[in-house]
C-alpha cells in the first residue's frame, strides 16, 4: 500500500476514535463520515496494492512470518529445449545429487558492485555447498533476515551489476564440452517464457529454510544446423530427450531419474 493510503487510514481511524468523544450534532456526523470516507479509501488502496502483487504474495509474507530469521536463497535460470514434443534434459554430475535436469544454473553477482547493496541487505554468500571457481559469486545465497526477500528481489529485478544473459550456463555445459558444435552456436536466440518461485520451503539437505526463483528461457533454433545438432543428441548418453509424463513422474520409461526441479521448464 503506498503512502497516501497508509496516512488515510491513520487519519480515518484516529478520527473515528475521536467521534466517541464528541457529543452528538452535526459536528461528529461531519467528522465520522470524513474519517469514514477515509478508511474506505485506504482499504479500497490495500484491496488493489495485494491484487497488483498477486504474484509477490509469497514474498509478502515474509514481511509477517518471521521475518528476522535467515533463508537460503537460489536465483537461477533454466532452457526449455523442446524437439519433437519432448524436453532435452542434461546429465548432473555433481555427487550430491544424480540425475537429468534442465540446462542452466545459478544467476552470477558482481561481488565489488554489489557489496553496499548486500551488506545493508545482510547477504552473505552460501557456503553449505562447497564453493569453487566455478561456483564463484553464484546467487546462491543467505539472507540474514528473510524479510529483506523483497528488497533483495527489487535490486534482481533491476538487473544491475549482474548477469542477465543466459548464454553462459548453454556454453558451459553444451558447447565447451563439445555436445554441441560451436561453429553452429556462435550465438543462440531464446525468449524469456515466465518466473517460477517456490515460496520458503524446509529442506532436509540445509539447516535454514530455502527459496527458490527461476527464470524459464525456451532456445529459439535458427537454423537447420542448428535442429540437426539438437537431434544429434539423442543418443548421446548425457543427455535424455524426455516426456512432460516422465517429468512429472521423475524418472524416465528406463528407469533413470529426472530432478525434482525440471517440472518448472513445463508450460503452467
Amino acid at each position: 500500500m503506498n503512502v497516501k493510503g497508509k496516512i488515510n487510514f491513520v487519519i480515518g481511524a484516529l478520527a473515528l476514535i475521536g467521534c466517541a468523544f464528541l457529543f452528538t450534532g452535526d459536528v461528529q456526523s461531519t467528522i465520522f463520515k470524513i474519517a469514514l470516507g477515509l478508511v474506505i479509501a485506504s482499504g479500497i488502496d490495500f484491496i488493489v496494492f495485494i491484487y497488483e502483487n498477486k504474484k509477490r504474495w509469497k514474498l509478502l509474507i515474509t514481511k509477517i512470518w518471521k521475518p528476522n530469521t535467515p533463508v537460503r536463497l537460489t536465483v537461477a535460470y533454466l532452457f526449455r529445449i523442446e524437439e519433437n514434443g519432448k524436453y532435452m534434459l542434461i546429465k548432473r554430475h555433481k555427487k550430491d545429487f544424480t540425475g537429468f535436469q534442465p540446462v542452466g544454473g545459478a544467476y552470477k553477482y558482481f561481488k565489488e558492485e554489489n557489496r553496499e547493496v548486500f551488506d545493508k541487505l545482510g547477504i552473505v554468500p552460501c557456503n553449505q555447498v562447497p564453493r569453487d571457481n566455478a561456483t564463484e559469486n553464484d546467487l546462491r545465497i543467505v539472507i540474514n533476515k528473510r524479510k529483506n526477500l523483497i528488497e533483495f528481489f527489487k535490486w534482481f529485478n533491476s538487473r544491475k551489476n549482474r548477469e542477465i544473459d543466459p548464454w553462459r550456463e548453454f556454453f558451459e555445459e553444451l558447447i565447451e564440452p563439445g555436445l554441441l558444435p560451436a561453429e553452429h552456436f556462435r550465438h543462440i536466440k531464446y525468449a524469456y517464457i515466465c518466473e517460477h518461485q517456490e515460496g520458503i520451503l524446509k529442506n532436509n539437505d540445509y539447516s535454514i529454510d530455502q527459496f527458490r526463483h527461476a527464470d524459464i528461457f525456451e532456445l529459439r533454433l535458427e537454423t537447420d544446423a542448428q535442429k540437426q545438432a539438437i537431434k544429434g543428441l539423442i543418443n548421446n548418453e548425457n543427455i535424455a530427450f524426455v516426456t512432460a509424463e516422465e517429468i512429472k513422474k521423475g524418472a524416465t520409461a528406463s528407469g533413470m531419474r529426472i530432478l525434482p526441479h525440471t517440472f518448472k521448464i513445463l508450460p503452467k
